[in-house]
């Protein structure tokens, strides 16, 4: 992909969508950035917080804002939280803002995320036995696919994850 200035990072909750994200970023000079970090400082709250008192669908309007003023960010390597792109509107407010993103879904073994995740205060994780957990991890795995641009498999090293998008977006 030609003219990418952006890669937005998407996957479950224990993907790497952090790691790969900082090494990135790393890798290319870019600016790196994280929507749940984003929206906690901008509220003042953590995300659990913000979920116990606000409510999920309250945090899934942050996102959606966080959405729209992403695309004046350049030359930036973005982690998106795990449910970031499930809702239509966080994606259109995404491709309307974002001219020259990638969006790439860094694809990851549930049994890889569940022992990454297992032990975290995530409200997802919290709220959720292992079987709703894979449930979810199923629903969302079908939404990353049709929102990608391009599908990294992340069972590796972080270096070679990095280096193989670098490679597929031809930066």
């Amino acid at each position: 992909m030609k003219g990418v200035h952006q890669i937005l990072l998407c996957g479950f909750m224990g993907c790497g969508k952090t790691s790969v994200g900082q090494a990135l970023s790393f890798r290319l000079r870019w600016e790196f950035l994280d929507t749940d970090a984003m929206i906690e400082k901008r509220e003042g709250k953590s995300i659990p917080q913000i979920f116990s008192q606000q409510g999920e669908p309250a945090f899934r309007q942050m996102e959606q804002q966080v959405a729209r003023g992403l695309g004046r960010r350049k030359n930036a390597v973005i982690s998106t939280g795990g449910g970031f792109l499930m809702r239509e509107e966080t994606v259109r407010a995404l491709r309307e803002s974002a001219e020259g993103s990638a969006v790439v879904f860094l694809d990851c073994s549930f049994e890889t995320c569940y022992e990454r995740i297992r032990s975290s205060d995530r409200p997802l994780v919290r709220a959720n036995t292992r079987e709703q957990l894979y449930e979810i991890f199923l629903n969302r795995q079908q939404r990353y696919r049709e929102v990608a641009d391009l599908v990294i498999q992340n069972e590796q090293l972080v270096s070679q994850t990095v280096e193989e998008i670098v490679r597929q977006l031809a930066i």
